[in-house]
This record gives C-alpha cells, structure tokens and sequence, in this order.
C-alpha cells in the first residue's frame, strides 16, 4: 500500500453519509474493512490477462449467466485467463504467458477482485483467482487450488437453479451467483467469475465485516441503539435467513462468515430484511439435495450445524471498533432463536415444545429430520410452498 493509500478509519461517534453510487460505496466498505491489517491498496490496480486455448480447458457457463459476462472471457477459440496480481508461485498455470490486456480492478477480500470499471461493461462482477499471496504478506500455498470448491460451485448453482424452478421466491435470503467457472484441464488451478449485477439494482449493499467499523454510526442515524438496531438487523436477519437456505436448499455453509454476508440497505441506509449469500463455493450439502428431481430435499444426512459464532467472525477483533463480549453474547442468542424459529415456519409439525431447553435444539432437529414421520413433513413443507405454476402442474 502506497503512502497516499491508508484505509480511513471511520468515526465511532460521527455521523454517516453515503456516496452517491450504491456500488462505489459497496466498494468503499468492502475496502476499508476487509483490508484492514492486510496493506492492500483500495486503488484500482491492473490484472493481467492472457489468452488461453479453449481446448485446454474446462468451461462450465451456469444457469442464469448473461451473455455479456461470459463473452467477455470466452472467445471462439481461446478464453481470457487472468492473472492474480499478488501471485509468486511459478506452478499456476500460465504464469509467465504473454499479456494480451490489462483490465482494471479493485481488491476486495482474499482471492477476490471486483471489475466494477468499463472492461466488464454493464454487468458488475468479481473474479476468485489462484494466488499464493492472497495479501502481499500472508503466503497461503493453498489458495492456488481452486479445483474442489469451483465444482462444488458448478453443483450448488446447478441445484439452486433447480430447486428454485420448484418452489416459490426466497422471503429473506439472496444469493450471489457464479456465472462461469474455467479450470485447467486435469488442473487445479482455473478462475470463477461471480455475477454481481444485483448489486446494480439501485441499494446499498454493506457487507457484514464492515458492521464494527460503520455499525454504531448506522444505528445512530436511525434513533436506536448499536445492539438493538443490529440485534434485529443483522444477529435475528442472519439466523433467520441461514435457516432459510438450509430448509430451501439443505444448503449450508462450512464457513458462513461475514465476509460472504452482505446486507442489503434502502436508499436511507435502513436494512431491507434481505441478507445476500455469496461464495456457493463454501457450501456443503446436509441433505439429499443432489439426488432428488422433483422437491427440493427429503431427508437430512448428518447433524444440524448453525455455525452461529462463525457468522460473527472478527467482530471482537476490530480494536477500537471491536463488539463487546456481553453484545456479542446476545447477538449469538437472537442469531439461534431465529434460525429455529424459521425452521418452524418451514416445518411446522416437527418444532419442538417451546418449553425445550435451548441447548437441545440442535439435537431436537437432527433427529426429527432425519426420521420416517420428517421425511413426510418435510415433503409437506414444500408441497405449501411450491411456485404457483408447478402446483398447477401436479
């Protein structure tokens, strides 16, 4: 990071006033707190790209892609194959192939950069790629492979789209979708573009790492309380919404933390309810999801996991900014009570007593979801929420 390049920190007392561009302030709050502590520069810096034959490739084009995102990196006969910035390891492919563009981006967290610039046209999107240097100064041999979480992308998207030709809109969750995944052919290394045009849509997008650093002075803004305003905003929206995306897809995430939870806010700042997802390749099946046609899901194949203090990663570590414990302590409570409480929408005859102890509903659900009588009240369920024109069907 260059000495005209330090990362604001942002005013626990003072007030918030956005940029005019929902997208450009995206970018701001992705920025300022997912490089904190890495040194990255919030400038726009140049990717490199080179062009690849197309036979020495897979290419996967998923459900939903627009044109005008794959066109912009597959060709006729070769694909533009970019380059991370922060990569020394000699061993990704084409790392010393000659350069046919340079396209403009920005840093955003990990292996991920945004092309928000006129290279990626009208359609906003980011690019997971193969680095051993995800930060100029972490080496993580390890973020080089992309090869297993990139298919298992390839097969989320795939069954999201299926199952969401079943069944009626999300209520609370939305996803951020892959468009292409390219990978080496019998490789490990490739690329993912990830679709971010519904970040285009004219809101304000505020990635959920940024809650310590923009939080108090948003809740501020609205006449409430740090822990109040988010405690129902982000703790009871995120639990609920988790929930909403294991019921509908048995979907869960390995590693679900606020760096892939983005919230989405109206033109005054103020949270909608919707919670976006992103980053389908950190998801794991629980169910029997990729097996079945004709409903979503029918029975749960291991134990129910929440993750709950996963979704709140980092949030006591932002020094001045940090949460307290004691908040953070009834931010995990909000966060279980919603996840269950919307399982019970979903699934209303296998809820438990209220009077179950908390502790034992992990275990309550585990079980019931998993027995004969779930299997017919999950399939129930969904039979309540199948879209109008496939009830029509049946």
């Amino acid at each position: 990071m260059s000495s005209g390049d330090a990362l604001r920190s942002y005013d626990i007392d003072g007030p918030f006033e956005a940029l005019a561009d929902p997208v450009a302030q995206w970018l701001d709050w992705e920025q300022q707190a997912n490089l904190v502590g890495f040194r990255t520069s919030t400038h726009p810096i140049h990717v490199e790209v080179t062009a690849v034959p197309r036979d020495a490739l897979e290419i996967y084009v998923l459900p939903g892609a627009p044109d005008t995102i794959v066109d912009r990196f597959v060709r006729s006969d070769h694909v533009l194959f970019p380059r991370h910035p922060l990569n020394r390891d000699s061993t990704v492919a084409w790392f010393d192939a000659p350069t046919c563009a340079r396209w403009s981006a920005r840093f955003t967290a990990s292996r991920t950069l945004a092309l928000p610039g006129p290279e990626s046209g009208d359609a906003l999107l980011s690019l997971k790629l193969p680095t051993d240097h995800p930060h100029p100064h972490f080496l993580q041999p390890e973020k080089t492979r992309l090869r297993e979480e990139a298919l298992g992308a390839v097969q989320w998207v795939r069954t999201v789209d299926r199952i969401d030709r079943l069944l009626t809109p999300c209520s609370v969750a939305l996803l951020v979708m892959e468009a292409l995944v390219v990978l080496v052919r019998d490789g490990e290394t490739g690329f993912v573009v990830r679709d971010l045009r519904s970040f285009q849509d004219g809101h304000y997008y505020l990635p959920a790492l940024s809650l310590p650093w923009v939080g108090r002075q948003l809740a501020a803004r609205h006449g409430q309380s740090f822990d109040a305003f988010w405690r129902r905003s982000f703790a009871q929206g995120v639990g609920r919404a988790k929930a909403e995306l294991f019921a509908r897809y048995g979907l869960w995430y390995e590693t679900p933390n606020p760096q892939n939870v983005v919230l989405q806010l109206d033109a005054g700042l103020k949270p909608t309810g919707r919670i976006v997802f992103r980053d389908l390749g950190d998801g794991e099946c629980a169910t029997d999801a990729f097996e079945c046609t004709d409903v979503p899901w029918s029975r749960l194949l291991c134990e129910l996991r929440l993750e709950t203090q996963n979704s709140f990663w980092a949030f006591g570590e932002a020094a001045d900014h940090s949460v307290e414990p004691r908040i953070l302590e009834s931010w995990y409570r909000a966060h279980d009570d919603a996840y269950f409480g919307e399982l019970g929408r979903w699934f209303p005859a296998l809820a438990p007593a209220p009077s179950i102890a908390p502790e034992r509903r992990t275990a309550h659900w585990s079980e019931a979801l998993r027995s004969d009588t779930g299997r017919r009240h999950i399939a129930d369920g969904f039979r309540a929420r199948m879209s109008i024109d496939r009830t029509h069907e049946r």
